[in-house]
């Protein structure tokens, strides 16, 4: 019992803690627009030219789909990161030298992560039946019904993005950005890898979001009326409205169904015993130690390892010649924070991809070899905008001579150079063949990158904003062939008309953050 009592009012502390935090109230946000876009019909669930109609079963299958797809996508980006806060405040070192175990700490911060996202799960569920009264085709309120997607898919599949969450902050290589994007794509491989693998489909009970089990259930009540029934199901922008409209009664919840559901459940259990075996409970013993230059000196070995206080250093004014600005020294600093640290197996495929674009043909660059270049840097311009916080250097840094005309400007212009740089290859590829609208493309796209970054790191003071942003709109549109989003042009001209002109609106808005940043 004490156990159970530790683990609650960790748990309650942390879940406080969170949603009083501006990120919470963006994402409740963000979720109520979500319902506002289902309530007018942007958003709608459909099966080719068949839709149910607007019933208890019907609207809470519907939300509850939604709450699975948008909520346990981009809500883990939310709830991860309460470890590293605890790290960086030092609350967690305090914890370290209570009798608190790894895996009752994880375990109180796993159900705080899986209270944060039910809490935005309920707003979109008292959306749901605002949206059942407005519709107006079937005002009855029918609780069975209208909830058992909520509890039997939404809340397996929460515990699971709450305990992952959890994994990741727990594994010290996917603590950080490319935690990140393992995430965005194991979660989207989700779908494709039940709903198309022959083996898998045949068990859509454990298909994570649950678009499995209404999919195959919703299937079988359309084809009893129309067997011309195609098998489409989607979820998103209605872009061929439905005309024929049939009555669904909800799921019939078999043993089999449950015990796979529930499976989820034990799985998240699973991750978090996980993670408690890699995570290190505050103790930098159990961390990387840290590697001595070659040539450092006894005093200099000393002064790292000893944990005394360094001797009081007297400092006298710099000369004019020494306060002297410069630009181009600013722009080489930049540039080479953006490189530092890379490994030499990182510049190879880097090189490899440059030289790829090289042999190939414009349309195969633009269409592959590009997209490809410019996602592999993306942990290099999460960096910008963000970096002295992340640091801690802020207060030195904002307290310079002039840091918004002279350190910032230079940040932009380091990671524009540097997504030309590895850039080169398609560049040289492009002009070879004459496609100047594809080098037009390329560079609305390389002046958009650094720009979006910028102005995401300013703002958010973390690079996860720019990572899930640029994850997105690179997927969707690229990849996708969504033309309003692809600003590389892989798949037409681009859209440099557009893209310029926004990415110089977003240079603006990191100006005021940063001007923002420097007064208080």
């Amino acid at each position: 019992m004490k156990s159970v009592h530790i683990i609650y009012h960790l748990a309650r502390a942390d879940f406080l803690e969170r949603v009083r935090r501006y990120s919470f109230l963006v994402m409740v946000g963000l979720v109520v627009f979500l319902g506002y876009q289902t309530a007018i019909g942007n958003m709608a669930l459909e099966l080719g030219l068949y839709r149910g109609e607007f019933n208890s079963a019907w609207v809470g299958a519907m939300m509850s789909l939604i709450a699975t797809f948008f909520i346990g996508w981009f809500g883990f980006y939310l709830v991860k990161g309460s470890v590293a806060r605890d790290r960086e405040t030092g609350l967690g070192q305090i914890m370290a030298t209570t009798p608190l175990t790894r895996l009752l700490y994880l375990t109180g911060k796993g159900l705080s992560n899986f209270a944060v996202l039910m809490a935005m799960v309920a707003v979109l569920a008292l959306a749901a039946i605002v949206i059942q009264f407005l519709q107006g085709e079937n005002t009855q309120i029918n609780l069975w019904p209208f909830l058992s997607p909520f509890i039997f898919i939404v809340i397996p599949l929460m515990a699971l993005v709450a305990a992952a969450a959890v994994l990741f902050e727990s594994v010290p290589f996917l603590q950080g950005g490319f935690g990140n994007i393992v995430y965005f794509f194991v979660f989207l491989s989700f779908i494709p890898l039940f709903m198309e693998n022959p083996t898998l489909k045949q068990y859509p009970a454990f298909e994570p979001t649950g678009l499995g089990i209404l999919a195959s259930d919703m299937g079988k009540a359309i084809t009893a009326i129309y067997p011309a029934y195609d098998g489409d199901f989607s979820l998103g922008g209605g872009f061929v409205p439905a005309t024929r409209v049939f009555t669904w009664n909800g799921v019939h919840w078999t043993p089999e169904i449950l015990m796979a559901r529930g499976s989820l459940i034990v799985l998240a259990i699973v991750l978090i015993l996980l993670g408690a075996l890699f995570f290190d409970r505050f103790d930098p013993s159990r961390g990387k130690p840290r590697k001595m230059k070659a040539g450092a000196t006894k005093a200099e070995t000393a002064a790292v390892m000893s944990s005394q206080a360094l001797p009081i250093v007297h400092l006298t004014a710099l000369n004019k010649t020494a306060s002297r600005f410069s630009f181009f020294n600013v722009l080489i600093a930049e540039i080479k924070l953006l490189l530092k640290g890379q490994r030499w197996w990182w510049l190879l495929v880097m090189a490899g991809i440059n030289i790829a674009c090289l042999v190939v043909p414009s349309a195969a660059v633009r269409e592959y070899a590009l997209p490809i270049a410019w996602v592999w840097p993306i942990l290099l311009w999460s960096a910008i905008g963000n970096r002295e916080i992340h640091h801690n250097v802020q207060q030195m840094t904002f307290s310079s001579a002039s840091p918004l005309l002279r350190q910032l400007p230079a940040q932009w212009l380091a990671g524009f150079i540097v997504t030309l740089l590895v850039s080169t290859g398609a560049i040289i590829r492009l002009t070879i063949d004459g496609d100047t609208a594809g080098l037009l493309a390329l560079l609305s796209g390389a002046f958009f990158i650094p720009s979006l970054a910028l102005a995401s790191g300013v703002w958010s003071g973390t690079s996860k904003l720019f990572e899930i942003l640029y994850m997105l709109i690179w997927y969707l549109g690229p990849l996708n062939k969504l033309m309003e989003l692809d600003y590389i042009g892989s798949h037409g001209n681009g859209r440099p008309e557009f893209f310029i002109p926004f990415s110089i609106v977003l240079i603006v808005l990191a100006v005021i953050g940063r001007a923002r940043q420097i007064r208080t």
